[in-house]
């Protein structure tokens, strides 16, 4: 039986896991470091198997990697892993692989855009690559919070932002409430989307549309996921009625009690939410 492919990328990740245990309990110092050319081409054969697998054919995948010598011991990377999620491309291709093959099932095709914010650039890489190669009419747009270059990377080709101007260099450029999302560099996972154009959002829309959201459908999202859907609205209000547009809920409110759902601090910065419908959202 073929086993769903996130259920596969589990079983294959707990393999390694244990395959690394046990080698490091073999190690007198209990140190041990996976050949890097081994084990790319080890990712490459399973890359390929799970191609296959996905287009109906038969795949076997070896998922035991080797492991031979020993960590430097003057090496700073003692028991732990670096995941480098924003240039580590298996990040893109996990929601090539699944968030995007899943919004695909779910609407059954049957929608005209999709819109998200960047922060490693994963998601909206892989799911607009996934969605463009199912319907090339399928648009896809970034949605950028304030002190972020991407917004002008997409549609002028040039990495700036005001808050990087001569002169008005902030310390922290990224002075937002809006947390998880903007960066001022193109990653590698970045490089992969396929975008038609971007939006741009600021503080006050995000956080009224999550008091928006909270009111009327009971979704109680943080920063991230407002921008996410303030960016749904602009689409929407391009594309006109009759439209199915798709965009993320990536985190929860939880996460962003002492900012961006701390009244104190949202009066202190003139933030304090004041509307009643959308009409923040008003062109």
């Amino acid at each position: 039986m073929m086993l769903p492919l996130k259920r596969r990328r589990a079983l294959e990740a707990n393999k390694l896991a244990a395959a690394q245990r046990e080698s490091s309990e073999k190690q007198t110092n209990g140190l041990t470091h996976v050949d890097s050319e081994m084990l790319d081409d080890k990712l490459a054969v399973m890359q390929r198997e799970s191609n296959k697998m996905q287009n109906g054919g038969p795949a076997h995948v070896n998922t035991e990697f080797s492991h031979c010598g020993k960590c430097d011991v003057n090496s700073d990377s003692k028991g732990g892993f670096f995941a480098d999620q924003f240039e580590n491309l298996a990040n893109y291709r996990a929601h090539y692989e699944c968030t995007g093959p899943e919004i695909w099932k779910q609407t059954k095709g049957n929608l005209h855009a999709f819109v998200a914010a960047a922060g490693t650039g994963g998601t909206i890489a892989g799911v607009s690559r996934y969605l463009k190669e199912k319907n090339r009419s399928i648009k896809c747009f970034l949605m950028d919070p304030p002190g972020s270059g991407l917004f002008n990377k997409v549609t002028r080709g040039v990495m700036y932002t005001k808050e990087e101007a001569e002169g008005k260099r902030l310390k922290n450029p990224f002075d937002t409430i809006t947390e998880g999302i903007g960066i001022n560099r193109v990653t590698k996972n970045f490089m992969m989307a396929e975008l038609d154009g971007a939006y741009r959002g600021s503080d006050r829309e995000a956080v009224e549309m999550s008091r928006f959201l909270l009111k009327n459908d009971g979704l109680f999202v943080g920063s991230s996921s407002a921008m996410n859907c303030v960016g749904a609205v602009r689409v929407a209000q391009d594309l006109g009625p009759g439209h199915t547009i798709v965009t993320i809920l990536c985190d929860s409110g939880m996460r962003h009690l002492s900012k961006f759902f701390n009244e104190q601090y949202l009066a202190d910065h003139g933030l304090t939410p004041t509307a009643t419908g959308l009409e923040f959202l008003d062109k």
